[in-house]
């Protein structure tokens, strides 16, 4: 079907271009006139008053929702070892830079300053989206069907599902980013640094002091990667959020963040068209 055709061509647009494009794969080529990502209209849209509170009530709540976490744990030493704790620390830095873009973006104003510092800017709130989003579902996915004991609360609420739907509001409703193939590297790379250190505190001897002495999976984190006393068990949980959960999961966010319309810029004479590929790749090659 054309749709499925053009989903695929999209796809391997991504694959071959930079990893920040703002060119979007369903145009042509942008020397030839085509539409390209309006940064600024993304970034930092309008009614700007609107959407600059929105941005700061949204970074509020997860910032507030990380300290009960913190304030609440038996032993904050430990709290950073858990990867629902570290995919909230990305979330967290995720709606601290779209707040940090949306107010830049709003002093600045226009594609011209997008270098440098501002580029710098988005392409890190652009990173950060396309590992917070799949991560705080994957991390949902995990708990719910593995570590679940039955005992819920507010921040475990909001840790293990409900940040998806305050990542959703604000990267696809209100700013309407676009996930990228080749960003899927940046998950990917985060989920694997992540089982890397659960391996090297399984065999280390750091031990978890949140567990109660003599219960099976004394020293592992989570009971369902146990890598001293059960590594097959773990080793499949691994792999297989690596090279199938992952990607599914990805794929998924992908394709909801092509479902709103995206803000671009309409280019009209040739002139602009050259103004704009320049603006564009000024900023990829920050």
């Amino acid at each position: 079907t054309m749709v499925s055709c053009g989903c695929c061509s999209s796809m391997r647009h991504e694959l071959y271009s930079p990893m920040f494009d703002t060119v979007e794969p369903s145009s042509v080529k942008i020397k030839t006139g085509s539409q390209v990502l309006d940064i600024v209209a993304t970034f930092s849209p309008r009614p700007r008053w609107f959407y600059i509170l929105a941005k700061m009530f949204l970074a509020a709540w997860a910032i507030a929702i990380m300290h009960s976490s913190i304030a609440t744990y038996e032993n904050p030493s430990f709290w950073l070892a858990y990867l629902t704790n570290q995919g909230w620390v990305f979330t967290v830095a995720y709606f601290f830079c779209s707040l940090l873009s949306a107010l830049y973006l709003a002093k600045r104003g226009t594609m011209d300053n997008l270098q440098g510092c501002g580029g710098l800017l988005v392409k890190s709130t652009w990173a950060l989206f396309a590992i917070a989003l799949p991560a705080e579902i994957v991390i949902a996915i995990l708990f719910w069907v593995l570590e679940f004991k039955g005992n819920l609360t507010y921040v475990s609420v909001m840790t293990h599902g409900g940040g998806i739907f305050l990542l959703v509001f604000d990267g696809f409703i209100f700013s309407r980013i676009p996930l990228r193939m080749k960003q899927f590297l940046l998950f990917e790379t985060f989920s694997s640094f992540y089982i890397l250190w659960n391996i090297i505190h399984a065999f280390s001897g750091i031990g978890n002091p949140n567990t109660e002495e003599g219960v099976d999976d004394d020293d592992a984190i989570y009971g369902s990667m146990n890598w001293n006393d059960d590594p097959g068990s773990a080793g499949i949980v691994a792999v297989s959020t690596l090279v199938v959960l992952n990607p599914i999961v990805f794929l998924v966010c992908r394709c909801a963040s092509r479902i709103l319309p995206k803000r671009l810029l309409n280019i009209i004479s040739s002139d602009e068209v050259d103004d704009t590929y320049d603006n564009v790749e000024s900023m990829e090659t920050v």
